[in-house]
């Protein structure tokens, strides 16, 4: 389980560093460990979703998919869907629109100048690099 920083003091990239720093340490360490490297998945829910996809991106950008077996986001924050047009949105998530707008603008460090990067925003990622991404299974509820 990794602990990482929390925004609004740490914002993208660094928050998603956090985790695959740890990921690598986990991997060039697997014997002292005790652990199989080539068994290592990762996962994470809602804000831990965004930093489990944004880790995958930042492996497959780096060439590293190999180092996990399987990522497993549940519910993960990837898109930027709430900064939408509110009137296709669904009640609830109308109701919810504003408080993910302050978790992203929270998380970014610039959100003009950070809006097309996959890292903030994993759902921007283009399908080249989707491809180099882990096998994943995306949970949408818990």
């Amino acid at each position: 389980n990794v602990d990482y920083r929390l925004a609004p003091e740490t914002k993208c990239p660094k928050d998603i560093l956090d985790f695959y720093c740890s990921l690598k340490h986990i991997i060039e360490n697997a014997d002292t460990l005790g652990i199989d490297s080539s068994k290592v998945g990762i996962s994470g829910e809602s804000g831990g979703g965004y930093i489990c996809f944004g880790t995958m991106v930042m492996l497959a950008e780096r060439g590293e998919s190999h180092l996990v077996k399987a990522a497993f986001p549940i519910i993960p924050m990837v898109s930027d869907y709430f900064f939408s047009d509110s009137r296709a949105m669904t009640e609830e998530e109308r109701d919810n629109a504003c408080g993910m707008r302050s978790a992203w603008k929270a998380i970014s460090k610039d959100l003009d100048e950070q809006w097309a990067s996959p890292l903030l925003f994993p759902d921007k990622s283009p399908d080249s690099l989707l491809e180099k991404m882990p096998p994943t299974v995306v949970s949408l509820q818990i």
